[in-house]
């Protein structure tokens, strides 16, 4: 079988998999996981939210949030350990449980829910991409978000591993991002006496 493999093009291995590609718990799924819970959403409201809302409506906001996610997440292990779960993710838990017709349809929702997620998330990352590049057109905006989405296109189209491969270094990423939000959140500086805003360089 590897022979097989080898003796095949590149473009016919990676873009049509017929065998099943296995990976583990850490490079399959915990930065999977750890890359959608830890989006652009964090970074760009989660202080809006406090200064909105309040330190205490807010932590109440964010504690419905995580009800809600261990609720769903309960739910599916659950069904995960009770119902034999074949091929086709979140499809094949829904149908099980509920038929095939309305787990098409919860899946359907699931999809577009995705959808929306990511284009936020392209959308926050052009947006910031922008203000840091002093770029205030709305095109440039829409520029950057066609090149990115472009970008995701090529990498999904090149195969499952350089997928997971990407989001290694992504999660490497994240967690470098992740903890310069928490030191700025209790470094105190003067504003009379610092620039405020953002840029690619300090002037």
């Amino acid at each position: 079988q590897v022979s097989q493999l080898q003796s095949q093009p590149w473009w016919k291995i990676q873009l049509f998999v017929w065998e099943p590609v296995l990976f583990g718990t850490w490079d399959g799924v915990f930065t999977s996981c750890m890359i959608n819970i830890f989006g652009v959403v964090l970074f760009l409201r989660t202080g809006w939210l406090v200064g909105n809302t309040g330190i205490l409506l807010g932590i109440f906001l964010v504690s419905i949030v995580i009800l809600v996610a261990l609720v769903t997440v309960l739910s599916g292990i659950g069904v995960c350990e009770r119902c034999s779960i074949g091929s086709g993710g979140v499809y094949s838990m829904i149908s099980t449980v509920l038929g095939g017709k309305v787990g098409g349809t919860v899946g359907l929702l699931y999809v577009f829910g995705q959808c929306v997620a990511g284009a936020m998330y392209i959308t926050g990352f052009a947006e910031s991409i922008s203000a840091i590049l002093h770029l205030q057109s709305t095109w440039a905006v829409r520029g950057i978000s066609l090149a990115v989405l472009l970008a995701l296109l090529g990498i999904n189209l090149a195969g499952v591993k350089w997928i997971i491969r990407l989001q290694l270094l992504l999660l490497l990423l994240l967690a470098v991002s992740t903890l310069d939000f928490v030191i700025g959140s209790f470094t105190h500086l003067d504003p009379g006496k610092t620039r405020m805003g953002s840029g690619a360089r300090i002037s």
